[in-house]
């Protein structure tokens, strides 16, 4: 074990803000309340001891439960586990109920058997994960972007454990946690100890999650300098130094896999002072928040950063913005607003807080939403609490223990109100205790009330939003200062009430490639139109591989109503909150549609963007759309190379393989082979179709069910690409009676193969 008492102490983070704890606030009647009682019912329903049974099974000791099925069943064991840990912390600290404190000791308790029984340290669900440590410290790396020495992101999976053993820690009062996850640590450090920086830079190449984030965190902790060592060995130079220089080489890169470095970058730059740190981090933030992420605050299609130069994708996938994006982005603003009162942090953390994070839940059963499509008339599905173990189920059950954070905030001696979301504050060093009671923004008062124990002088700092048109504190009209926020001082005895008007307006928002695509919002909320349920086989996701994505009919863009004039958006009548939009329609006659908050449309289609512009030739472009996207209707199956979800689940496996990307593209080729499986269950398909850059010197075989493709039908060259289709013959479905078709590349005596674009199964002849 590394020695704690030689270490130097690192330098103390610095912070100009000082959010309040959880304990310190709790939430009053309102959305946000309910999503957080949903959220611990579905949290509760989750049973422990499958939870923890790969921890228990790789401390090779026995469990009373079988591990549950999806993820943590293949290959990602306990990764729910640690997000799980995080969750019942968090929500026990912002609740106080004591069922959740018992399950956080419950698993820490696992945590600390399974460490103490396997020796050195280790602790965690990742298959081999002893074994991957040894082979790390011997000298064998094999890193590709997502599996490392042939396992799944082993490291993520790690983070995931670490993390919530820091929260058990933070968040819970557990010390046999932090002992746990120091344990943790040291047996990384002296794994670590053993790789020289050429292999570990290479392998971060694979994901690792906020691992740098979490050394920080538990040096903060500690005090072991070691640990803020080794958060700067996890930062990952060949990302660090482009941002830090503000190189933006973001397109094409898997999302998710990058937010979570930066949010290190962040907290590092706190504890250490480095500028290198906060110039990536402030440059990512630029680059995201501005402009490569949509009205709901969420980010990437098919989880990758797409051009920010090229929004079309955004508007034509099924598989748009993903929740475990913007739940590390919360987290990169978090730290931005502490670090340096950036009101524009909390304008954006209001905005995805309110539109992706809240709506991301289904108020009902509590299922989990893993990617919210921006595809005019589409839709979402929801995990189901027994059985979908995805990442986003994960970082889903911690989002909505976390809406009290940063709803009020210290600054020196002032008390900083920064979203009007109904709640109480116990401020006991002053004592005071502040209560929002609001229904904004069904109404436009927000009265503070303040209850002082006895006389205090205290200036409370009220933000005034962008959004708002207008503000009004007691009656008077208020104005920001230089901050964006309007101060209220004096001296506070027993109680009294600050009457607060905020008054939102609706307003338009393009995309940022200023594309003719536009969203509306009403204050803080991005508003949207309920479109139905034709087409769509279900709302919760089905127990399969891709079961995750939205899989019905993608409903023609021509029949989207276009907006002609983004200024006739007018307030609807009655008492909720809703709006009516004049458009016009795909049959060109004038027509209204409805729209209300996009948190509120569950269990069926919407609408969020808008094609705006002349309705004749916005029509005619949408009608051209999806004109060019009938061909790919015609895909049974696909893989898009070196993208970590699709090739995931359709059971990648290779040897000597390597995945890579540049300007938005991914591929991925091999010194041995790969193969992925490709489904058509229905036998459709008749024609594979493999994409490949044009390359001189490679040499592969293509192979399908084990037999060699024949002459190609098609053989074309694309630019840079060349696309070739073959046959799909009745010897290629031999020994398949499922449909299950085997695609292989394999690399040619001294040669590597090509660069792998993607290969589908297409079901017609034509071209």
């Amino acid at each position: 074990m590394t020695s704690a008492r030689t270490d130097p102490p690192p330098t103390k983070p610095r912070r100009l803000i000082s959010p309040f704890p959880l304990e310190d606030v709790r939430l009053g009647e309102g959305v946000f309340k309910a999503a957080q009682e949903t959220s611990l019912r579905y949290v509760l329903d989750l049973d422990t001891e499958r939870l923890c049974a790969p921890y228990l099974r790789e401390a090779g000791l026995e469990s009373p439960a079988e591990p549950y099925g999806s993820w943590e069943s293949d290959g990602m064991g306990g990764h729910i586990g640690g997000h799980y840990l995080s969750a019942c912390a968090r929500l026990f600290a912002a609740t106080g109920d004591p069922r959740l404190h018992t399950k956080v000791r419950t698993v820490v308790g696992v945590l600390a058997q399974c460490q103490d029984a396997g020796g050195g340290g280790y602790v965690g669900g990742v298959p081999g994960g002893r074994a991957l440590g040894n082979e790390l410290a011997g000298g064998v790396v094999d890193a590709d972007l997502f599996t490392l020495n042939g396992r799944w992101v082993p490291l993520y999976n790690l983070h995931k454990t670490l993390a919530g053993l820091l929260d058990a820690h933070t968040c819970a009062g557990s010390q046999e946690a932090l002992r746990v996850a120091s344990g943790l640590a040291d047996w990384w450090l002296n794994v670590s100890a053993n790789i020289p920086a050429a292999s570990f830079e290479e392998i971060l190449r694979t994901e690792y999650g906020g691992m740098n984030d979490a050394f920080a965190i538990l040096a903060g902790l500690t005090g072991r300098h070691s640990y803020l060592e080794e958060a700067r060995r996890f930062s990952h130079r060949s990302i660090l130094e482009p941002l830090a220089a503000g190189d933006d080489q973001l397109d094409g890169l898997h999302a998710n896999t990058q937010i979570p470095k930066v949010v290190g970058y962040a907290r590092l730059a706190a504890a250490t002072g480095d500028r290198e740190y906060a110039r990536a981090a402030n440059n990512f933030w630029d680059s995201v928040v501005h402009r490569r992420s949509v009205s709901i605050g969420g980010n990437s299609v098919r989880e990758h950063f797409h051009p920010a130069s090229e929004f079309t994708p955004m508007v034509l996938d099924a598989q748009g913005p993903e929740t475990c994006n913007t739940y590390n982005m919360l987290k990169l603003a978090k730290l931005r607003f502490e670090d340096s009162g950036d009101p524009a942090a909390v304008e954006f953390y209001e905005r995805a807080t309110y539109n992706h994070i809240l709506s991301s839940q289904h108020p009902v059963h509590g299922g989990l939403v893993y990617f919210t499509p921006m595809r005019p008339r589409h839709y979402r599905v929801y995990s189901r609490a027994q059985e979908s173990m995805w990442c986003c189920v994960g970082s889903g059950l911690e989002n909505h223990a976390r809406y009290g954070e940063l709803i009020y905030a210290r600054k020196g001696e002032d008390l900083l109100v920064n979203l009007y979301i109904p709640s109480t504050l116990d401020w006991r060093d002053r004592g005071l205790r502040v209560r929002l009671e609001t229904d904004f923004p069904q109404s436009d008062a927000v009265p503070l009330f303040v209850d002082a124990d006895s006389p205090v002088a205290a200036s409370i700092q009220l933000r005034r939003p962008h959004w708002a048109a207008a503000m009004e504190i007691d009656g008077e009209a208020a104005s920001a200062g230089g901050g964006g926020y309007v101060s209220v001082s004096r001296t506070w005895r027993g109680a009294s009430v600050v009457r607060i008007r905020l008054t939102p307006g609706f307003r338009s928002e393009r995309l940022p490639d200023n594309s003719p695509w536009v969203s509306f919002l009403y204050g803080p909320l991005v508003l949207a139109a309920r479109m139905g349920s034709e087409g769509i086989p279900g709302f919760e996701a089905a127990d399969e591989r891709m079961g995750h994505v939205a899989s019905g009919a993608l409903l023609p863009l021509a029949d989207t109503p276009v907006v002609a004039d983004v200024g006739s958006i007018r307030r609807g009548q009655g008492g909720t909150l809703t709006a009516e939009l004049a458009v016009v329609d795909s049959d060109g006659d004038a027509a209204t549609v409805v729209l209300e908050p996009f948190y509120g449309i569950h269990d069926e289609r919407y609408t969020v963007y808008w094609p705006a512009g002349e309705p004749t030739s916005r029509s005619h472009e949408l009608r051209e759309m999806d004109r060019a996207a009938a061909l790919e209707g015609r895909v049974v199956d696909g893989v898009t190379a070196g993208e970590q979800q699709p090739e995931a689940d359709h059971g990648f496996a290779g040897d000597g393989s390597r995945a890579g990307g540049s300007d938005g593209i991914h591929w991925r080729n091999a010194r041995g082979w790969f193969s992925y499986r490709l489904a058509d269950p229905d036998r459709r398909a008749a024609l594979l179709r493999v994409r490949f850059r044009a390359l001189e010197g490679r040499g592969h075989e293509l192979r399908l069910n084990g037999n060699p493709l024949g002459a190609p039908v098609r053989d074309d060259h694309d630019g840079g690409r060349r696309v070739t289709d073959f046959a799909v013959t009745d010897a290629h479905r031999d020994g398949s009676p499922d449909g299950g078709l085997v695609f292989t590349v394999e690399a040619l005596p001294g040669l590597s193969t090509g660069d792998l674009l993607s290969v589908e199964l297409l079901a017609t002849t034509g071209s």
